[in-house]
């Protein structure tokens, strides 16, 4: 597993758009990567009392898939409901401190938190719910290509434990929201001596 995954430093700077769909790109790649390590069973087991693999990814995608229609809309409808960013944006370093401090205060996955599997716990579902994550990070980049620098510093949109966020500190916060959730999973399967098949 590389190091973008499970360490929290990594990517420190990044400084356009460009960048952050390609280190979007590159965490998903390595995202895919990994949960292809599990067995089919393993992927829908729960980790101890913690989520299975399928309730990594299933909530990552419930919490981008909002985005998706909001990066769509007419950019005055985001300034009318949701104001301008009166700060410089935030770096990725920055984001990530706010997110920490937002889970060790409490903060919980929310209506973001995936709701419990039914009917079958097979290749076929598994195979859906990783085309549907897919989808959905493929969306979202295609969507971020859209907005020029400008736009990315100019408009902000709300979340749920960190508060308004820039579209661009969103999409920061979309990445180490991904690489958290990599970093949970392979360190609750290590807690519970879980091996790959």
């Amino acid at each position: 597993m590389s190091a973008v995954m499970i360490e929290r430093s990594g990517i420190e700077v990044l400084s356009n758009r460009r960048a952050i769909v390609e280190a979007l790109e590159a965490v998903h790649e390595e995202a895919v990567a990994y949960w292809a390590r599990y067995e089919t069973p393993q992927f829908f087991e729960p980790m101890g009392v913690s989520w299975s693999a399928a309730d990594h990814v299933r909530h990552l995608t419930r919490s981008m898939t909002p985005l998706l229609p909001v990066l769509r809309v007419p950019r005055l409808a985001l300034r009318v409901a949701f104001g301008a960013p009166n700060a410089p944006p935030r770096t990725i370093g920055q984001i990530d401190t706010m997110y920490t401090a937002a889970l060790d205060a409490g903060g919980t996955a929310g209506r973001y938190a995936p709701p419990p599997e039914k009917g079958a716990r097979d290749q076929v579902r598994r195979d859906k719910i990783m085309d549907t994550h897919s989808e959905t990070l493929r969306g979202l980049t295609q969507a971020m290509e859209r907005w020029t620098e400008g736009q990315l510093d100019a408009y902000q949109l709300p979340h749920p434990l960190l508060g308004r966020l820039s579209v661009r500190e969103m999409m920061l916060f979309t990445l180490v929201h991904n690489r958290h959730h990599l970093s949970v999973a392979e360190r609750r399967r290590v807690e519970t001596g879980s091996r790959f098949g």
